[in-house]
Formats: structure tokens, sequence, C-alpha cells
């Protein structure tokens, strides 16, 4: 099974329509892809469901998304997660719904970050919340593929999200911004790759908690095409999608 997280400092680089997009092409060729929504936003959540059922979901009778699999941590109220629930999208497209409740979990996972620096089994049990739920709903489905979705910024929920990922996508623009996006995203990846690997070393070996190894590999990025405007040329885009390979091969 193979993790891959799709990441970017930028808005509006269509970070969650390529998602959305690569489990339709994957799973037409019978590969069984988990979408897991881990975007505050939900917009991928939105993507593949209509208005009425993600109103059933998000209702207080269902209890199916990624926030309510997580309540027991937030609450304090159990040990650990509930069980994942995995809502079938298509044939081989099953979906770990978003839910803006999901905020919330953004204050615990930065306190508990540093607490897994003293061994804390249950801070541990924290931060792998999403990886260990991702796991569960994948393997319920039998999925091949996890398809990560997270919000456009370098907060503790994508953190967490992202130890979870064996590679990361980066998606782009052909712009300025972009490039300062790319000088950012690298040394953060490497900076939370090894804090993980710290805390890892501080994890009780009795523990028993299923950890990721926080690999988070960089895959490559993906630059959205440009708009096409009369006072904005084609070779002005063209400039900056020639500095793109290089400021990646630095910073990634």
């Amino acid at each position: 099974m193979k993790t891959i997280a799709f990441l970017s400092n930028n808005n509006g680089v269509g970070n969650t329509s390529l998602i959305y997009h690569l489990a339709w092409l994957f799973a037409d060729r019978g590969i069984k892809v988990l979408a897991a929504d881990l975007d505050p936003q939900a917009d991928l959540s939105a993507m593949f469901l209509e208005d009425e059922r993600l109103m059933e979901l998000w209702g207080d009778g269902e209890k199916s998304t990624v926030a309510d699999c997580l309540q027991p941590v937030i609450d304090r109220t159990g040990v650990d997660i509930a069980e994942p629930h995995v809502e079938t999208v298509a044939r081989n497209i099953g979906l770990v719904t978003g839910n803006v409740a999901l905020s919330r979990f953004e204050d615990l996972l930065s306190e508990n970050w540093l607490a897994c620096l003293g061994g804390d089994v249950a801070a541990f049990r924290i931060i792998t919340a999403f990886h260990r739920i991702m796991r569960q709903a994948a393997e319920s489905m039998q999925a091949e593929l996890i398809l990560i979705d997270v919000g456009p910024n370098l907060g503790a929920i994508n953190r967490a999200a992202l130890i979870a990922a064996e590679q990361v996508v980066l998606p782009l623009a052909p712009d300025l911004f972009s490039l300062q996006v790319l000088r950012n995203l690298g040394p953060t990846l490497r900076e939370w790759r090894k804090g993980w690997e710290k805390r890892l070393g501080e994890l009780p070996a009795n523990s028993g908690i299923d950890t990721p190894a926080g690999d988070m590999q960089p895959l490559g990025y993906v630059v959205m095409q440009h708009g096409v405007r009369d006072s904005r040329p084609v070779n002005a885009y063209q400039r900056w999608m020639d500095r793109i390979p290089g400021v990646y091969r630095a910073q990634c």
C-alpha cells in the first residue's frame, strides 16, 4: 500500500482537484484508492459527494467523518480513535470524509508534538491518529493507494498528516509565490522528518502503537497550467516555469 500526500502552501493551485482526478484515473485502471480528506475546509469531500449526503454525514446521526473518528481523543473520553467509516464513492474509490470540525484538533496536536519528546504514549496516540485512521480505512476496503488532501498551510494538522505519508507531491503555479513556497516547503519537510525520527526514538518499545515511518519523500511537483491573459504574456509565466526545476532540486 502506497501513501501519497499533496501539499502546497499556496492556495488555488489545484491541490484538491488534482487528487480528485487522480483518484478516478487510478480507479478506472482497477486500482483501489482511498481518498483521505484531512483539510478542515473539506473541499475534497464536497467534490466527491452530493450536498444531501454531506449533510447526512455532518449531521448528529451518522458520526462518520474523520472528525468523528477523533472525537474520543479530542474529548479525552476514550483511549483511542473510533473506527473509521469509508464512504463508497465508486467501485474502486473510498473516502475518509472531511469535516470543518477537524480544526478543533489543531491545538491538541501542537501540545502533544512536544509531549512525544518525553516518551508520552498518550501523546503518540494523538500524533499518529491520522495514520491509524487511514490504515484501518484502507485495510477495510483493501485499498492499494491512499491519496491525502491537506490544507494550504504548515500547521500541526498538516504535520500529523504528512508524517503518515510515504511520499509528497507539491502542486505549484508558474509564479514568484510558488518559488517562495518551494524554498519554504523543502526545509519544513526535512525539519518534520528529523523531528519525527527523534520522537520515535523516545517511544517505549512496549507501547504497541502503529506508528508511521515519517518518510515524506518528495515525489515531484505538478505545475498548474496558467490562465491566458492579454495583459500578462505567456513568456511571463515561462520565466517562472524555467526556474522551478532548479529551486526544487536545491530545496527538496
